[in-house]
């Protein structure tokens, strides 16, 4: 798993190299997460594209066809990248490639993006002071993802890059139950 992410954000990094010389990486970035949200809708393609029985011909030809009306640079490098993660066995990791792809994009750009969790929905006033903070201790802008847990019973779950910062009753009950086990079992 780790070896299959750090492969991710290799190939990620090598592909927004490349777009970056070209100027295209906002272009590329909005591509890739398109086609990893059509995979994921439609996982039979997915499937298809990912069958080693298939040969790189066949797979060529089928994303040709996908991009034949796009003649552009972008799908060019597209199409060839993808080529590349065929002929390496990798294509199983293009939502990791993507999601990675927008890691390095954000940081590059003095960007990142926080997923916010919370137990019930967050005033405007909340969640502008929670962000405000965030870039604060990130040091860059940060764009947020917002979503509603009732499990979480209270509080707040915040998920930056990879870091996890959990201030939700449910986190700490869980902690108090463990240290009560803990003491115990002494």
């Amino acid at each position: 798993m780790v070896k299959d992410l750090l492969a991710a954000h290799r190939y990620a990094l090598a592909l927004f190299e490349i777009a970056r010389d070209l100027h295209k990486d906002e272009e590329i970035e909005a591509e890739l997460e398109s086609i990893s949200k059509a995979l994921r809708s439609a996982p039979e393609i997915e499937k298809f594209l990912s069958n080693p029985g298939l040969s790189l011909e066949d797979k060529k030809k089928f994303l040709g066809r996908i991009y034949q009306e796009r003649n552009h640079e972008v799908y060019g490098v597209l199409l060839s990248f993808f080529l590349v993660l065929f002929e390496k066995g990798r294509f199983y990791l293009i939502h990791e490639i993507a999601a990675e792809f927008k890691r390095v994009a954000d940081l590059a750009q003095g960007q990142g993006t926080a997923e916010l969790r919370s137990a019930a929905a967050l005033n405007p006033e909340a969640e502008r002071r929670i962000v405000s903070r965030l870039e604060k201790i990130a040091g860059y802008k940060i764009t947020v993802k917002s979503s509603v847990d009732s499990s979480l019973i209270g509080g707040v779950t915040v998920k930056m890059r990879n870091r996890v910062i959990d201030d939700t009753v449910l986190y700490k009950i869980q902690s108090i139950k463990k240290e009560l086990t803990r003491i115990h079992s002494i």
